[in-house]
């Protein structure tokens, strides 16, 4: 290995985080949030107004809060509330679902590079 060779690997190292951060970190935060019931579009919110959505499931009704630009499960009639347990979501292309009760919700926005787009 040559001093040239040694050089260009240290460069290398040392822009790797540059590159990272670069690429591969959300910009701004999601705008808005999609919240399905068996795979059909229910509603289309605005992350920037504060409320709480009820939505019906096969199981019974499953509460969505929405708050500072956030969205979560707060209450859901499945067995394991793993939905519930997951928390906030507040990235582009974050997603959390309750699949007994068939509930899912999609933020959106500015979406992030991630192993799949490769």
């Amino acid at each position: 290995m040559t001093r040239a060779d040694t050089a260009i690997l240290i460069i290398a190292i040392c822009t790797l985080p540059f590159v990272y951060r670069y690429y591969w970190q959300a910009e701004t935060s999601a705008d808005r949030v999609r919240i399905f019931s068996a795979d059909q579009l229910i509603k289309e919110l605005d992350l920037n107004k504060d409320r709480t959505v009820r939505v019906k499931g096969v199981l019974g009704h499953s509460h969505i809060q929405i708050k500072d630009g956030q969205v979560r499960f707060t209450d859901s009639p499945c067995t394991g509330k793993f939905c519930i347990h997951k928390g906030w979501l507040s990235e582009g292309g974050d997603f959390n679902a309750c699949l007994p009760n068939q509930i899912s919700i999609e933020v959106t926005g500015q979406q992030q590079f991630d192993s799949m787009n490769f």
